[in-house]
């Protein structure tokens, strides 16, 4: 038997938030045409102790012994990729796009981690590190100028007789130049050129400054470079916001749309209105692509930038981590502009455009050059002593007229350098009006965070009010559908001022490396495939600490005794609840339920329909995918797990669960999911195993008492 531990779907997380945002979706609990009452969640009054665990009856049949179950624990936590083996019908933890690239691979990413890998990918800021390379050969040839340079030369000069002599003479050679017929020369040579017009000094500076250029311009690529990446990085974590609230929105707009249909089946609604809601829904739905579309764009973005494959899905942090303070901004000063690469790349092109000047102007003085030679220069070998010995020579050359073109190439040169200074001018313009405008952004961002944060808060409270009138009739599903998408506006508004804040907060450093901070980060486990149909059925469906649905009271009585089961309702449905150490009756549950913080059950006609497993608050699941992913490994659960607007049956028992995924095999239905997941970022984890046929009957027996409601009323209304 598989153990479902707090440890596998809180991550062990020791400190929870409180949860304020979930109670937006209160106001549709009866909106939603189900069989659940709202008492059968209820804690019984007297608390139920342990008791030891009685034989099982025929419906469960066990073995008398079993090994201790195995603790259901998340793999360690780990950065970067991960490959695991494919299991087909097991949901990937994350939000798998149809239409994007393929993916079998999941990697998480920080920013840090981000810009790292940006860094040393194929990019400008690469080709600019070559050219500081470069920049420093050239310096590097510039100050090997002032040596001597070092040469062999092995020359042989070999002649013909000449023809003209006169008897008695002996053979000589034919030319005047010419030593002797045969004449061979080797020489170790040392020459080089003395700096009095300092040429080769000027060469230097300009050298040195062509490389301090080069380094500035390479820092200004990185820089470049840095905020391109976080842009995108938060640019993805902001698309992927939009997807995730489109996809709430959707669920809701598909509840509404199903809250008319069964209105105006039961005579309450006129059909532009049920019109209105179904058009409102396929409107979200095109919402909803449109964000996929977004979140797949901004995802290859990342993935070019940092060098990821696109078989890589990538995971990001929350964007809601270190919310910021006004405070940060301290020791932000226009100073700060100053230290800018910009400018000092303009400084140090200036500086080599005027060694060039200098450079030109030096051309018309004299210069100096010398030539050591050590070596022999003979005819014959045998008395190569004699013809040995050493030479120098020195040589001044003084230029006296080179029709003006070392002027002109000054000229040239210090017109770049004026070229420069209008230039470094229009770069500070250019860079003041970033830093006040990047500075006004921030400070203007963390304004927005908390006036959309309270904008937020405000329209789940007029959400409520809303949905009270319309109960009342004092309004319209439009109004409540209004009232809903301001909600998702103000909630996008509220993660849209925290992007803008950290791209404009990174843009006021002069290395904006510094502020790319690490954040929280989680494995991720994924292989995709495509999911086989779901064997499953009521009679198969999994056992859970013992119970199951299907067996009967007195069966669930003799597994948990002392289980305080509430009296039958007009539907026929009643209801327990196991909490704290009642969830202890055995050995067996006692593994089971580690970590959970209640189990509540329902029964119809007497069978258990209904079995949902609540786990403690926490913030520590990056997505539904994730968890539901960790749900269906354990439990073993094979097929295609839905979102809520994809279900067959749309019934569901809290519209706070309207996020979950669900496996539906029939007449039976396993949903999971993590709540609505608020501003804070705080999560319930829950699994609920649902006999549907159960829920058919108890839905056509709330219409038909809904029904008879309605035609009461009208009698009593009659005069």
């Amino acid at each position: 038997m598989t153990v479902i531990t707090y440890d596998a779907f809180t991550k062990g997380d020791p400190s929870v938030h409180s949860s304020r945002s979930a109670h937006i979706f209160l106001i549709l609990l009866c909106l939603i045409c189900t069989a659940k009452r709202l008492d059968a969640q209820q804690v019984p009054s007297d608390p139920i102790k342990p008791t030891p665990q009685p034989k099982h009856s025929d419906i469960h049949p066990r073995e008398t012994t079993k090994p201790p179950p195995a603790r259901m624990d998340m793999p360690g936590m780990q950065e970067g990729g991960m490959r695991h083996e494919q299991q087909p019908g097991i949901p990937p933890p994350y939000y798998n796009y149809p239409f994007g690239s393929s993916t079998n691979q999941h990697r998480v990413l920080t920013v840090d981690q981000s810009v790292e890998m940006a860094l040393g990918n194929a990019s400008a800021y690469q080709q600019s590190r070559l050219d500081e390379r470069v920049a420093v050969e050239d310096v590097r040839q510039a100050r090997k100028a002032f040596l001597p340079q070092f040469s062999l030369p092995l020359i042989y000069n070999g002649t013909t007789n000449s023809l003209i002599r006169e008897p008695d003479e002996p053979i000589i050679y034919s030319f005047v130049a010419s030593s002797a017929i045969n004449e061979t020369s080797a020489f170790l040579n040392a020459s080089g050129a003395i700096d009095l017009s300092g040429r080769l000094r000027a060469s230097l500076r300009r050298s040195r400054a062509l490389l301090a250029a080069a380094h500035s311009g390479a820092l200004v690529a990185r820089r470049s470079l840095i905020i391109t990446t976080v842009d995108a990085y938060y640019g993805l974590v902001l698309a992927r916001q939009k997807r995730r609230l489109a996809d709430e929105t959707l669920a809701l707009a598909e509840a509404f749309a199903k809250i008319a249909e069964n209105s105006q089946q039961n005579g309450e609604e006129q059909e532009a209105d049920v019109l209105r809601a179904r058009g409102s829904a396929l409107l979200r739905r095109d919402e909803l692509e449109q964000a996929r579309a977004a979140e797949s764009a901004a995802l290859d973005l990342l993935r070019v930038l940092t060098g990821v494959e696109f078989s890589t899905h990538i995971d990001l942090s929350n964007v809601t981590d270190s919310v910021p303070t006004a405070n940060d901004f301290s020791d932000y000063t226009e100073a700060l502009i100053q230290s800018r690469p910009e400018l000092n790349q303009i400084d140090s092109l200036k500086s080599a455009a005027l060694a060039d000047a200098s450079e030109a102007r030096r051309e018309l003085l004299p210069e100096l050059t010398y030539s050591l030679n050590g070596g022999f220069d003979a005819a014959d070998f045998r008395p190569l002593g004699r013809y040995s010995g050493g030479q120098a020579i020195v040589g001044l050359n003084i230029p006296l007229f080179n029709w003006g073109v070392s002027k002109s190439r000054e000229a040239q040169a210090r017109l770049r350098a004026q070229s420069l200074d209008l230039q470094r001018e229009n770069t500070l313009r250019e860079l003041r009006a970033e830093f006040y405008t990047s500075r006004a952004n921030a400070l203007s961002a963390i304004k927005r965070i908390g006036q959309t944060r309270a904008a937020a808060d405000a329209l789940q409270r007029n959400i409520t009010l809303v949905f009270s009138r319309y109960r009342a009739k004092q309004s319209t599903i439009l109004d409540v559908l209004d009232a809903q998408s301001s909600y998702a506006a103000a909630r996008l508004a509220f993660y849209q001022s925290i992007a803008d804040y950290r791209t404009a907060h990174v843009r006021l450093e002069a290395d904006p490396a510094k502020l790319t901070d690490s954040e929280r980060t989680q494995p991720r486990a994924p292989d995709v495939m495509p999911a086989p149909p779901c064997s499953l059925t009521l009679s198969r469906a999994p056992d859970v600490g013992g119970f199951r649905l299907g067996m009967n009271t007195a069966q669930a009585r003799a597994l948990a005794r002392g289980l305080k089961v509430s009296s039958a309702d007009e539907l026929g449905v009643a209801s327990a609840m196991l909490s704290g150490n009642a969830l202890n009756y055995s050995l067996e549950s006692r593994g089971y339920f580690e970590g959970v913080e209640s189990v509540a059950l329902e029964f119809t006609d007497g069978r258990l329909s209904f079995i949902r497993i609540n786990y403690p608050l926490t913030n520590r699941w990056g997505d539904p995918d994730e968890f539901v992913n960790t749900v269906a490994q354990r439990l073993n659960l094979r097929g295609k797990w839905k979102r809520f607007y994809d279900w067959d049956n749309k019934n569901v028992r809290d519209t706070k669960d309207l996020n979950d995924l669900a496996l539906e095999c029939g007449d039976l239905r396993i949903s999971a999911g993590i709540g609505v997941v608020g501003l804070g970022g705080d999560q319930i984890p829950h699994i609920e195993f649902q006999d549907m046929t159960a829920t058919t009957l108890l839905k056509s027996r709330e219409d038909e008492k809904t029904r008879r409601e309605i035609e009461d009323q009208k009698r009593k209304d009659k005069p």
